[in-house]
């Protein structure tokens, strides 16, 4: 009877080993699955993840494109405010210059006037040789076909 006992005894643990294993394997085999479905998790996030990431890569080339475009512009305008600032002194030297040469015109012009104003007795004088010589023409003219047509 003591070897039916032992050998029983051997078996009744045997057989709580066994189970107590059993129930080590089912915790295990949990918590397997737990780490399963936290990496199938963490695989959907990282997915997540890199299509945020993909687009924020879109974003930042994006914004640096409008950050070129507008140096671009920014250098543009640049230029084009110095080629009307140029233009605008440009334009103000030729003002002068041409306000300069507007008051010698308007100073020689006044010479002339003056001249021509004290030549004006002279010019009168000559206007009335001129018409009498113009009268003498035509007195003498008018002789000729009176001889002409035998009235003298």
């Amino acid at each position: 009877m003591s070897a039916i006992t032992d050998n029983n005894r051997e078996d009744a643990m045997v057989d709580h080993n066994r189970r107590r294993d059993d129930a080590l394997l089912g915790v295990l085999v949990e918590r397997i699955d737990g780490v399963c479905a936290d990496m199938g998790e963490m695989k959907s996030g990282m997915i997540q993840l890199a299509a945020a990431m993909t687009k924020l890569a879109v974003v930042e080339e994006r914004q640096t494109q409008t950050i070129i475009a507008q140096d671009r512009i920014v250098m543009t305008v640049d230029r084009w405010m110095a080629r009307q600032e140029a233009h605008e002194k440009m334009c103000t030297a030729q003002d002068k210059e041409l306000r300069i040469l507007i008051a010698d015109s308007n100073e020689r012009l006044s010479g002339r006037v003056a001249e021509l104003e004290k030549a004006e007795p002279m010019q009168e004088q000559t206007g009335k040789w001129v018409m009498a010589a113009v009268w003498g023409a035509a007195g003498f003219a008018a002789l000729l076909i009176a001889k002409q047509l035998g009235l003298m």
